[in-house]
């Protein structure tokens, strides 16, 4: 055979250089880890800025009937009078590469249902099928989302009710960095508002022991997250969002830490809100949470267990 050239038609005498065919293998097949969702991008400094708060008694129970269904039952006593009690239902099946989740709240009176259908057709690609069902005018809608892992890139699409679709993409440009582009459409707003389109860029840079996440949406804000993990078990953070539209800024610092006796993370503003949480495992089964957030800024505070 020729130096330089590979067969590609066995029998025939038709060539290829060698180099082009080693350029595609190059393209299709990468050494570099997956950079995971787009709308993960900034999963470590939600974990310590977007705390889940809620004000009264929380009451939470589960039960699988069997390995494959199983029910849970939250009941809310808020402390305030002017919000009244709720209850909330759900139901969860789950078989071979299908999860089927729902929910409802019949106490709001409105019995508005929350469906999601999962299938995991492979190990890379996932669709799912999320809907809410109210009585409340423009309230009820449905969307569909299909979601590809490859090699070193993700990629997302979805398109739902009220002209609504949406395209995501993340790719890994080194071990450490990735960069990731997403852009929503909503054609029909419900309320007879204006369409909305929003376009938004993202950076990510990780290692070991740190994650930088710098975000900037087509409406002006820009966003930048910093958490350092300390030890095993304690991470600091800083988050900053900035308004150029009209220049106005919100800075946040806060930490997270967790043992085998429970975790508590809390967070602080710069406009006066202080923000904690803990969460202690008395048993296998049981859980307790206790919440506060505390504005200093509005002179509001509420507590929750």
């Amino acid at each position: 055979s020729m130096p330089g050239l590979v067969r590609i038609m066995e029998g025939t005498t038709t060539y290829a250089p060698a180099g082009r065919w080693s350029f595609f293998r190059r393209l299709l097949s990468s050494n570099l880890p997956n950079p995971g969702k787009f709308e993960d991008v900034n999963a470590e400094a939600k974990k310590i800025f977007q705390i889940d708060t809620f004000e009264g008694i929380r009451m939470e129970y589960q039960r699988g009937l069997n390995n494959s269904f199983g029910v849970s039952h939250v009941a809310h006593l808020a402390s305030s009078p002017e919000s009244p009690a709720t209850y909330e239902f759900s139901a969860n099946f789950s078989q071979d590469k299908h999860l089927l989740l729902s929910r409802t709240s019949p106490s709001n009176g409105d019995n508005t249902v929350l469906a999601q259908y999962i299938y995991s057709a492979s190990p890379n690609l996932t669709m799912r099928v999320q809907s809410q069902l109210s009585k409340v005018p423009h309230q009820s809608s449905a969307v569909v989302q299909v979601d590809y892992k490859g090699s070193d890139w993700f990629g997302q699409a979805k398109m739902g009710s009220f002209a609504q679709w949406g395209l995501s993409y993340m790719q890994s440009v080194t071990r450490n960095l990735s960069l990731g582009l997403d852009y929503t459409y909503l054609g029909r707003p419900p309320y007879n508002n204006p369409p909305m389109c929003v376009q938004t860029g993202a950076l990510r840079y990780t290692n070991d022991r740190l994650a930088f996440v710098a975000q900037l949406v087509s409406s002006g804000q820009l966003q930048a997250a910093y958490v350092q993990r300390v030890r095993d078990n304690l991470s600091f953070g800083t988050e900053l969002v900035v308004n150029l539209a009209d220049r106005s800024s919100q800075c946040s610092v806060g930490y997270e830490y967790s043992s085998a006796a429970g975790s508590f993370k809390t967070n602080l503003t710069t406009d006066g809100k202080v923000t904690s949480c803990i969460e202690k495992p008395l048993g296998e089964t049981t859980m307790l949470t206790l919440c506060a957030e505390l504005d200093h800024g509005k002179q509001t505070s509420k507590y929750g267990l």
